[in-house]
């Protein structure tokens, strides 16, 4: 909402900031919000957020500023015209992938630390912390879902010796 301010701030003078928005990951529809602000409902934001929806991105926000230029759109118009600038917005945009990760802790052995280290490489996993004692402790940032078959392999490896634990 504060970059949605901000554009309207800075169009204050524009007759339109119709907006939308997927705040979250795109299938989450608690995070998505859209605003016609004054254009006929159902013209302006929905328009947007159909276009934002179908692009399959998350995280992002839509603002198309209207200045009233004496050309009477009609609705379907409107509709095409705000679709299209979003879409053309899209065109632009450059999108990094983004990864989510859960924390896991591992208790092993000196002599498992190669063979669970290139274990842990081939599913992307980040060993954030390792503390040397006794036995070594690794904290590893997995990727979301790959933990049970992570897991089952860790069990393998190691003839059922290693588990992970949460942190």
């Amino acid at each position: 909402m504060s970059f949605i301010d901000k554009i309207r701030l800075k169009h204050c003078d524009a007759n339109h900031n119709c907006w939308a928005f997927v705040a979250g990951a795109p299938s989450d529809p608690s995070h998505w919000g859209m605003n016609d602000d004054g254009e006929p409902k159902g013209c302006a934001g929905k328009p947007m957020f159909n276009v934002l929806h179908h692009s399959n991105i998350g995280e992002i926000c839509a603002v198309v500023s209207r200045y009233f230029g004496g050309i009477k759109l009609g609705t379907g118009g409107m509709a095409r015209a705000y679709s299209a600038a979003v879409q053309d917005g899209l065109k632009e945009l450059q999108t990094t992938h983004k990864k989510h990760y859960e924390q896991v802790t591992l208790l092993l052995d000196y002599n498992m630390i190669k063979d669970v280290e290139h274990l842990l490489k081939t599913h992307e996993a980040i060993i954030t912390d390792q503390v040397f004692a006794e036995q070594v402790t690794l904290k590893i940032d997995l990727l979301s879902g790959t933990k049970p078959q992570v897991d089952q392999q860790l069990q393998h490896l190691s003839k059922g010796r290693l588990a992970f634990f949460k942190s």
